[in-house]
């Protein structure tokens, strides 16, 4: 299969891609496509890694359908710095990270991050049939290094992660078929996602920030993640409720504080309100097993 330049046959192709004025303005070229190859488990992703190793430090985008994909060191970049969800992709032996956006407002999602991050990119538009048209930024000022730091290895553990999530959020659904609606698993569910988002919160503080405050709420939240799983097995519940409610008002109190951080950017309010909601669950809980909170 070999990429190549070819007129596309959709309208809504016509829009998707840069017109000579944003080419101008955006720096762009455009270039004939490369060769695909065959027997690939995902063949979106071996474009996409092909180009990476043609343009080493931009990130990778290629259309599939009526979507764009960003596959592993891409996808990881942009979950981080714009949090689009990270999907785990490819067969078993061939594992991928990826995340899709529609192709049809790409410019509106692609060029502000660009300009905000300063990094460069290639975007692959077209399909497998009629080949791809690939554009390549080429910004002086872009800033190739930061994608650099998305290793190899944190991608290797960032597929095992979601690997792990999986058979955990299988084993999570059975217990919940069987016990629907507990106020346990929606404890474990809820203190998941606010671990989750914390944890891209202070990975994107400046380190000054993330060395004191972002510790601090790390080392809270694991004190957090760590009763959370041990309650279902734990003997004494109502004594690890407690300890588990000292940290989440703890944890409040932290966030209170992010708003009177002036270099800091949290959301705070959301944040908040979800340490509210994981309280609120402890509360029931403790009540549940008749102690007075």
């Amino acid at each position: 299969m070999t990429g190549r330049t070819a007129p596309q046959p959709l309208d809504t192709m016509h829009d998707t891609h840069p017109t000579t004025t944003e080419q101008t303005e955006f720096s762009i070229r455009a270039f004939r496509g490369i060769e695909v190859g065959l027997g690939q488990a995902d063949p979106v992703a071996a474009i996409a890694a092909k180009l990476e190793a043609q343009h080493p430090g931009h990130l990778i985008l290629v259309q599939a359908g009526k979507f764009l994909h960003g596959y592993d060191r891409s996808a990881y970049a942009l979950n981080i710095l714009k949090r689009y969800k990270l999907k785990l992709v490819g067969t078993a032996t061939d594992p991928h990270l990826r995340v899709g956006f529609p192709a049809g407002n790409f410019k509106r999602r692609l060029w502000p991050m660009v300009a905000e991050f300063g990094i460069p990119y290639v975007v692959a538009l077209g399909t497998q049939a009629n080949g791809h048209t690939v554009y390549v930024s080429e910004q002086p000022s872009g800033n190739a290094s930061v994608l650099a730091t998305v290793t190899d290895e944190l991608i290797r553990d960032t597929i095992a992660d979601l690997r792990q999530r999986g058979e955990l959020n299988k084993a999570a659904a059975k217990h919940l078929l069987t016990n629907p609606d507990t106020a346990g698993f929606k404890l474990k569910s809820h203190a998941q996602d606010l671990d989750t988002v914390l944890l891209q919160d202070v990975i994107k503080m400046p380190r000054d920030v993330r060395t004191t405050y972002g510790e601090t709420l790390r080392a809270t939240m694991a004190r957090i993640m760590r009763a959370v799983f041990a309650f279902g097995l734990e003997e004494n519940k109502p004594a690890l409720l407690r300890a588990l409610s000292a940290d989440v008002d703890l944890l409040k109190h932290y966030l209170t504080q992010a708003p009177r951080l002036s270099p800091l950017k949290l959301n705070f309010e959301h944040r908040a309100g979800s340490a509210v909601e994981l309280g609120r669950l402890v509360g029931g809980l403790l009540k549940a097993q008749q102690v007075q909170p």
